[in-house]
């Protein structure tokens, strides 16, 4: 039979084992530790008694072996057989302490022995850190901080350490082989433990290439409700990304907490995924929400304004950055810019903030809407005179002058369509119900709808526009 064995620089109390809540770590003010809850132990044990799996604990010289014990529980309705869990000691002591909790104690939500594996080298990582001063790598190279698959004959105490043995079935060898991808301190490249953003280096444990995340160089999920391949993988310090008491945390939160790194991305950082975006390839980065990257309520710092100018102009020079509309980026060519367009609305927002030269700044507002305007026909500029020479008549523009008349192509035919409509500069018909030298009725009924806009300064189907209306009605018929 082989064990694994986890072994760790440092002596753990036996409580960190046997009480409940306990965590040395929490709060222990050291960068680069994992562990918050005081429980993970705890359910790790129960995970593996679960699971018919021996597991043992040599704190120094004294050894925790744990086991349970079969009792009932009366209520006063029925009797109920339960196992309760204790820790026998030896070595140093040979007591027996009784540990306060049930086999069942956790087994809805932990029902993984990769769970139970994940919190004891977790927590053999956090007590090499904090013996190492904030280091675990030194350590790592000379074998004091060890996960490894031994034979049983080679179990035994080591002064001045911790080893945690754990009976090594199939699923344990199984993680074990995995480690690297659970864990960036036994990759190739521990050192990457304490960057944010992971260049794609076939982490995925589902064969695919969406985003890995992890949390203090502990792998949390792989992103599932976004197809996409991810440009990076990601890892999060621990107050950057909440988890439950499960150690998870959902797509959603994911999301959102890897939208609020790219607000203090550097300029390297942020290359690739302007360069993927501008070449039009599906990424789950290209999804990310704009007010998680930069609330409305905060500004950027100076600092990432330049990392994102500096980062948009390596991959597109002068470029104007457009969103996935065709038909805006060719008005903004037709105004002399180059035009860069990616499919991400969120990140063109998200740009803009941050100092990005976007359409929103090149454009005006009609032809953000699609709308490119062109001199009045014929048509037009009769329509819109003879309607003014009715109001004229009647004494009734409100002391106002006369609209200037343009004509508009609308380039985005989606919905309802457009034929006319007044703003700040003028009156404007759609150039096709304006074709010709004499306008036709239905021409002559959309100049006047839009000239009583220009005249009263009301909106479609208000009141002041209806009372205006049938007031030049009765001027006309009596």
């Amino acid at each position: 039979m082989s064990y694994l064995v986890i072994q760790n620089p440092g002596v753990a109390p036996i409580e960190g084992f046997t009480l409940l809540g306990v965590s040395t770590t929490r709060d222990c003010g050291v960068e680069g530790t994992i562990g918050q809850f005081g429980s993970g132990n705890k359910h790790a044990i129960n995970v593996l008694l679960r699971a018919g799996l021996k597991v043992f604990v040599y704190c120094g010289k004294t050894r925790l072996d744990f086991q349970t014990r079969d009792e009932e529980i009366d209520d006063g309705l029925t009797r109920k057989a339960i196992k309760r869990v204790v820790c026998k000691l030896s070595g140093t002591s040979t007591r027996t302490i009784d540990l306060g909790w049930v086999l069942d104690f956790g087994s809805i939500d932990w029902s993984d022995v990769g769970m139970a594996l994940r919190e004891f080298v977790s927590n053999s990582i956090d007590r090499t850190v904090r013996e190492e001063n904030g280091s675990f790598i030194p350590a790592l190279e000379d074998g004091r901080l060890l996960v490894q698959i031994v034979p049983d004959d080679t179990l035994r105490a080591k002064d001045g350490y911790t080893r945690v043995y754990i009976e090594a079935n199939e699923a344990v060898q199984s993680y074990v082989a995995e480690l690297p991808k659970r864990f960036l301190h036994f990759s190739s490249d521990p050192a990457q433990v304490t960057k944010s953003f992971l260049p794609k280096a076939d982490r995925n444990l589902n064969g695919k290439k969406t985003a890995v995340i992890y949390r203090a160089g502990v792998f949390v999920r792989e992103v599932e409700d976004y197809r996409d391949d991810s440009i990076y993988d990601y890892n999060f310090k621990a107050g950057e990304l909440q988890i439950d008491e499960c150690r998870n945390a959902s797509d959603y939160t994911v999301k959102a907490a890897v939208a609020r790194l790219y607000r203090k991305a550097s300029t390297a950082e942020l290359v690739p995924v302007f360069r993927a975006l501008v070449e039009h390839q599906p990424a789950f980065e290209a999804g990310l929400d704009q007010d998680y990257i930069l609330p409305a309520w905060e500004s950027p710092k100076e600092e990432q304004k330049v990392n994102w100018q500096n980062a948009w102009k390596a991959v597109a020079a002068d470029a104007v950055l457009c969103g996935p509309s065709n038909t805006i980026a060719e008005f903004v060519e037709k105004k002399g810019y180059e035009a860069k367009t990616i499919q991400s609305s969120n990140l063109v927002f998200a740009a803009a903030r941050f100092g990005i030269k976007t359409d929103s700044q090149v454009l005006s507002e009609n032809e953000k809407n699609g709308k490119e305007i062109t001199p009045p026909t014929v048509a037009a500029q009769t329509a819109v005179d003879t309607v003014w020479s009715w109001l004229v008549k009647y004494n009734m523009t409100n002391d106002k002058a006369k609209p200037t008349v343009g004509c508009f192509r609308d380039a985005m035919t989606a919905g309802t369509r457009i034929l006319g409509f007044c703003d700040d500069t003028g009156v404007y018909l759609a150039d096709d119900q304006a074709s010709g030298d004499v306008p036709s009725k239905a021409c002559l009924k959309t100049a006047l709808e839009e000239v009583l806009h220009w005249v009263t300064k009301a909106g479609d189907n208000s009141k002041d526009l209806q009372n205006f209306a049938f007031c030049l009605i009765v001027e006309i018929l009596a």
